[in-house]
């Protein structure tokens, strides 16, 4: 795919309407239903890959989507883009076509603990490639969100809303293309806004599935999948929302 049709395509996205932020009532503290999971970094390193090197062929494929999505934003995208700013369930509420605060409580609790072992693993990553942000090396950058000065590849946004989505999409398969719509466009705002590369946000989400795999398989996620059968079927027995897809 070429750079100016990728641009197309993310920022294409970000027109799309999407979920609003919700506030979340405070939740009972419970036990780390992913107490044990330990992901080791060695395995997901070749997964990542390196981030593209200074002058090369994919970082000029990479600012040229920057810049054309600089040149092209419009209010109604950047207003989407805030939405996405903070990492929380409530966003996937629409897709789901229910109050997930106040629907499934357990599932709001516990699934994080999950997605938090992905964000370590991230983090981690992250350091050892060690790749500034665009709009520091790029001074004709200007980003619409606010500016972030930790390390670019991968994005922390995109690993976090694709494997919250992969999670949930296990979950509720019936809700599942809904649900992985809106874990890429939490990814896509960032290159939209031009906190990240759109490689970072690749390399993310690649990550994101990778991780989701292991997460999945696990003991802990089975037990913890058990324990929420009875909020799972409170969810699809919710009314129908009358919401459309996200993406046609």
């Amino acid at each position: 795919m070429n750079s100016l049709r990728l641009g197309l395509w993310l920022s294409g996205l970000l027109l799309m309407p999407g979920p609003l932020m919700l506030g979340m009532p405070a939740l009972a503290q419970q036990a780390d239903p992913a107490a044990g999971l330990v992901l080791q970094p060695a395995r997901y390193r070749a997964v990542l890959g390196s981030p593209p090197a200074p002058g090369s062929r994919q970082e000029l494929d990479d600012l040229a989507i920057l810049r054309w999505n600089q040149r092209s934003r419009t209010p109604a995208g950047i207003l989407h883009s805030w939405h996405f700013l903070n990492r929380h369930l409530s966003l996937f509420d629409a897709a789901v076509g229910a109050d997930l605060a106040r629907t499934s409580p357990h599932l709001v609790a516990g699934l994080p603990s999950f997605v938090a072992r992905a964000e370590a693993l991230k983090d981690q990553l992250k350091d050892a490639a060690a790749r500034p942000r665009p709009f520091l090396n790029h001074r004709d950058l200007s980003p619409c969100l606010p500016l972030e000065m930790s390390w670019s590849f991968p994005s922390g946004h995109a690993t976090w809303f694709a494997t919250a989505a992969l999670l949930l999409a296990d979950l509720l398969p019936e809700r599942r293309e809904r649900l992985l719509q809106v874990g890429l466009q939490g990814g896509y705002v960032r290159a939209y806004c031009g906190l990240h590369y759109p490689s970072d946000v690749v390399a993310g989400q690649r990550l994101a599935e990778a991780i989701s795999q292991e997460l999945i398989a696990s003991p802990q996620w089975r037990t913890f999948k058990q324990q929420l059968a009875g909020e799972r079927r409170q969810l699809l027995e919710v009314p129908p929302a009358g919401l459309p897809l996200l993406v046609d």
